[in-house]
C-alpha cells in the first residue's frame, strides 16, 4: 500500500492532554513528507476541549506552511443518543473544513448498546459531520450492521484509528470486523494517528497493516492521496453552501 499523504486526526496543546502546538505539528508533518494535516482538537464539552471561539477563529491559521496544506477541523463529541455534537453555529458551519464525530466518556455507559447505536445513527444525519471517529475502540458496543449501512447511505467516512489498537486484542478484532464490513459495503475510510504529540503524527502502522491484510482497495482510503482528499474538501465546501447554520 502506498503511504498516507494526509494526517486526518491530530491534537494540539489546546486540548489539554496533548503536548504540541499547531506549528510544531505542521513542521513535523513536513519533515516526514506529509502533504496535508487536519488539526482536530476536542470540542468544548469534553473535559479538556477548546472553547467555541477557538474553532470560530481557526481561519486565522495559515492555509499552508512548510509546503503542508493545513485543514481546519475538530473532533466533536457526540453528547447523547439523539446525535447532538458539542459544536454548532459559526464554528461548525463557517470555519471548519473537516469534522470528526466521536464518542467519549462519560456521556455513554459502556454497556448502553441501544443508546450508542442511536447516537451513531442520528449523528450521521448531520451534514457537517464527515467521519465517525474511533468506533472500533472497545469501550462502546453498537449495532455494527445498522451503523455501517447508515454510513453508506449518508456518505460518511469511517476512521481506522491507530489508538484503537492500544485497547487490546478485543478492540483490534473489532477494528478488523468494521474494516472488513466497510470493504464489503464500499465505504470510504481514513487512516489516522490520533496523535497527541507532534512526534506521533504519521504513526499508523497497525491501522495501515490491517487494511493491507484485508486488501482494502486504495481508491476507498481517502487520505492515501492528497489530491483525492483535497477534492473531497472542496466538494464538501460547495455542498454545504446551501445548508442552514446550526445554532
Amino acid at each position: 500500500m502506498r503511504s498516507v499523504e494526509v494526517e486526518t486526526h491530530c491534537h494540539t496543546n489546546v486540548s489539554k492532554h496533548a503536548y504540541s502546538t499547531i506549528l510544531e505539528n505542521v513542521r513535523y508533518a513536513a519533515e516526514i513528507g506529509l502533504k496535508g494535516i487536519c488539526i482536530t482538537d476536542h470540542g468544548p464539552e469534553l473535559f479538556d476541549g477548546a472553547p467555541p471561539y477557538y474553532f470560530s477563529n481557526l481561519n486565522l491559521v495559515s492555509k499552508e506552511m512548510y509546503g503542508v496544506r493545513i485543514y481546519k477541523g475538530a473532533e466533536a463529541s457526540i453528547m447523547d443518543k439523539n446525535g447532538r455534537i458539542d459544536l454548532s453555529g459559526k464554528a461548525l458551519t463557517r470555519s471548519l473544513e473537516w469534522v470528526i464525530a466521536s464518542i467519549h466518556l462519560p456521556e455513554f455507559e459502556k454497556d448502553d448498546f441501544a443508546s450508542v447505536t442511536s447516537a451513531y445513527l442520528h449523528v450521521m444525519e448531520n451534514p457537517y459531520v464527515d467521519v465517525i471517529g474511533h468506533c472500533g475502540r472497545g469501550d462502546w458496543l453498537f449495532d455494527r450492521e445498522k451503523v455501517l449501512k447508515k454510513a453508506k447511505e449518508t456518505g460518511k467516512i469511517i476512521e481506522i484509528n491507530e489508538h484503537s489498537f492500544d485497547s487490546g486484542d478485543e478492540s483490534a478484532h473489532r477494528c478488523y470486523e468494521i474494516a472488513r464490513r466497510c470493504k464489503a459495503l464500499e465505504i470510504p475510510v481514513v487512516i489516522s494517528s490520533d496523535a497527541h504529540f507532534s512526534g506521533a503524527i504519521g504513526g499508523y502502522r497497525r491501522a495501515q497493516t490491517l487494511l493491507e491484510e484485508i486488501a482494502y482497495p486504495e481508491k476507498w482510503i481517502l487520505n492515501l492521496d492528497f489530491s483525492r482528499f483535497d477534492a473531497y474538501i472542496e466538494a464538501r465546501r460547495q455542498r454545504l453552501k446551501k445548508e442552514p447554520v446550526f445554532t
